[in-house]
């Protein structure tokens, strides 16, 4: 008896001295410092540009900076061909014809000033801020990525373009990304691209290129065990950029807008930069 009641003066000892200490008050939420809002693991994205061996290739190089370009695209189910005139203002003159399965698109944008577009097309958008997404953003990300495989495979400026060459590419590590104003795009790796270029007049280079990649999903996850190609085939312009787009544009039928905002229809592009406000 006088051990059992021992081991319970000395379970209760314990259990007193192990009893913490009444918590003291939390602070203020309102008085606690604001946490990053970026929520992305430490070191490099695999996703986004970068000058790592772990960063996205994107399309920052030499062969990015065409006046001209005018090309192909056929991948399974989907062909398109666009043309795109930057000028060195960074107004654009683009025009796309899309085909996948039944279903097509066309038309023709100009992008100018701040926030102005003019567009005119046959198809119908869903909403005035939607009209970029749909006009200029393909065309963009496929000319960015004619330009990053031309960079990965010819290793050498446009203009030392002197004969038809066999170019080729590979990671077996590294994303490509192309990117517009609101979207972007993956191509996962393991990638390869073999393709040919060769001089086509006075500052233009033709190219042929087939790109084969690993498909992503949603997150920019690759999906292992699947892989697509794509083909581009046409010509860059690497002559002198012209100053600005001119004033004598022709655009009698278009639709000219600033931002999201509709402000009606101009015989020509100084019409349209007045219409706009610029």
């Amino acid at each position: 008896m006088r051990s059992f009641i021992l081991s319970l003066l000395f379970a209760a000892a314990a259990a007193s001295a192990q009893t913490p200490p009444p918590a003291a008050l939390l602070p203020d939420p309102g008085a606690l410092p604001r946490g990053s809002a970026d929520t992305r693991l430490p070191g490099p994205d695999p996703r986004q540009c970068g000058d790592t061996r772990w960063s996205a290739l994107c399309a920052q190089g030499r062969w990015a900076h065409f006046s001209r370009i005018d090309f192909n695209v056929a991948a399974p189910q989907f062909t398109a061909h666009y043309t795109i005139e930057q000028a060195a203002n960074g107004e654009q003159h683009t025009t796309y014809r899309e085909q996948f399965g039944k279903a097509g698109r066309r038309g023709e944008v100009v992008v100018f000033g701040v926030e102005g577009l003019a567009y005119r097309s046959p198809d119908k958008f869903p909403e005035a801020g939607s009209i970029i997404d749909y006009t200029v953003s393909s065309p963009l990300m496929m000319a960015q990525l004619a330009a990053l495989l031309l960079d990965q495979g010819a290793l050498v400026a446009p203009a030392e373009i002197g004969r038809p060459e066999n170019i080729r590419a590979e990671n077996a590590t590294q994303y490509i990304r192309t990117a517009a104003p609101r979207m972007t795009a993956l191509y996962g790796p393991p990638w390869s691209m073999t393709g040919t270029v060769r001089p086509a007049g006075p500052g233009q280079v033709a190219f042929s290129l087939r790109l084969r990649y690993r498909p992503v999903d949603g997150r920019g996850v690759v999906i292992a065990g699947t892989t697509q190609t794509v083909a581009l085939e046409g010509t860059a312009s690497y002559a002198p950029r012209r100053a600005t787009l001119p004033d004598s544009f022709d655009l009698v039928g278009w639709k000219v807008q600033r931002g999201e905002t509709p402000v009606g229809e101009a015989k020509s592009l100084a019409d349209a930069r007045k219409s706009a406000g610029m």
